[in-house]
């Protein structure tokens, strides 16, 4: 019976201590002292202020999204896409699936699968003033025309997972973004705009730009930078600018651990800035003001600094930590083209290659690498040209051991020592983008 007394004893006086430490009083420990024990609370998840609703054509100027300043934060126009177009399921290991879309009227592509685990080459190419969008193997063979014919699609874009392909694509006369997953015969329209024109055609990067886990994409729109979450479908405005200046070349911090947007911000040829936007919360960073052109970015593949070309013959990297550029290349060049791109290999010291004319008597860009950095003020860096002049754009394969290029309308590639140069591919290319497995 005394067993059982004390028995009892015990459990009331655990009791008492749980009660106790469920609503935060303060007890006398023996040997502690008075303690003030955690208040424990159910978490309720947070009730959303308001409901997306959809978006048909965003206007820049209405009441409901004011234009600021240069210098301003970006206002926020929230939305969601036509509910017939199913969101895009993907989860954090990168693996995504895409969900078939349902019957529309916008074009459904008839190509023929392609395998999920091989690397694929996406380009757009003229045929009878179209600009077609295909697939082919990095070797040029199994061509497949993603389009149909008579339709324009632009910037073909992958997914740093390799399982994506995004393009801007005509469909009922109206531009609008379209998602492709590799493997797939179909492909699914993500944005309902009205009014996309596109003024950057003959840009030579895209400008769409997905996050590193391939779950989002930003894109320039109306002068504004846009980001689209393909699950929730939910559509925001990341940055919007004083109608004087313009928007182009934006790029996301390869690395997953990295929050910025880098992008270029101008107005007309006497002044560039290079800017960042963190798109989770929308504030801005100007990280470098010029008054020379700034002609194109690339993020280094650990994201820890953006190496950007100024005109006419300068190459410069800065850091979001500390906002101090450091000029790598000067004066190698009469004149560097609109193109920089760091390879994608992360380990060891990686690669910037860029387009540049070696001589003025140079009739077009040659494809170029950074060969050494400037280690002081007083020193210029080194070039090394791999190939003659003619060059119109250049991309690097996914373990950057080799680079694609276009030389007078034709595909090559070529190790990056410049060696064993092939003709892929005759077939007139624009905008091509290799992807992973």
């Amino acid at each position: 019976m005394r067993e059982t007394l004390k028995s009892l004893s015990i459990f009331s006086a655990m009791l008492l201590v749980l009660l106790m430490i469920s609503t935060g009083c303060d007890v006398n420990i023996p040997g502690c002292g008075k303690r003030s024990l955690p208040f424990f609370k159910k978490i309720t998840p947070p009730v959303p202020t308001s409901t997306p609703v959809p978006v048909a054509m965003p206007s820049v100027s209405s009441p409901s999204n004011p234009v600021p300043t240069p210098m301003a934060k970006p206002s926020t126009v929230t939305g969601k896409n036509s509910a017939k177009n199913q969101p895009i399921e993907f989860d954090n290991s990168q693996e995504m699936s895409v969900s078939k879309p349902s019957p529309t009227a916008t074009p459904t592509a008839t190509v023929t699968p392609v395998p999920v685990d091989i690397e694929k080459v996406a380009y757009t190419t003229y045929e009878d003033g179209i600009s077609a969008l295909k697939l082919m193997n990095p070797d040029g063979t199994e061509v497949i025309r993603v389009t149909p014919k008579g339709v324009d699609s632009w910037f073909p874009t992958w997914s740093p997972n390799g399982k994506l392909l995004a393009f801007l694509s005509r469909a009922d006369g109206k531009i609008n973004l379209f998602i492709m997953k590799k493997g797939d015969k179909e492909y699914q329209q993500v944005t309902q705009f009205d009014d996309w024109v596109l003024d950057q055609v003959a840009s030579l990067k895209t400008i769409l730009t997905w996050s590193p886990l391939s779950d989002e994409i930003a894109f320039i729109y109306r002068n504004q930078i846009w980001k689209l979450n393909l699950k929730s479908q939910v559509l925001i405005t990341l940055y919007t600018t004083d109608p004087n200046f313009s928007i182009s070349k934006e790029e996301w911090a390869p690395h997953r651990d990295n929050k910025y947007i880098a992008f270029l911000y101008s107005q007309g040829v006497n002044y560039s800035s290079l800017y960042l936007v963190n798109p989770r919360q929308k504030d801005s960073l100007d990280l470098y003001d010029s008054d020379h052109a700034i002609l194109d970015l690339s993020w280094s593949p650990d994201a820890l600094k953006v190496a950007f070309s100024v005109k006419p013959d300068s190459i410069y990297t800065a850091s979001s930590n500390t906002s101090h550029p450091t000029r790598i290349v000067y004066g190698v060049s009469p004149l560097l083209g609109p193109l920089l791109r760091y390879s994608p290999v992360e380990s060891g010291n990686p690669m910037i290659l860029l387009l540049a004319k070696k001589d003025a008597s140079d009739d077009g860009y040659r494809v170029a690498l950074v060969d050494q950095f400037a280690k002081t003020d007083m020193d210029s860096g080194s070039l090394k040209f791999l190939t003659g002049p003619g060059v119109t754009n250049a991309i690097w394969s996914p373990d950057g051991s080799k680079i694609g290029y276009i030389l007078k309308g034709n595909y090559w590639t070529m190790d990056t020592s410049g060696n064993n140069k092939t003709l892929i591919s005759p077939d007139g290319i624009t905008n091509p983008d290799w992807s992973k497995k």
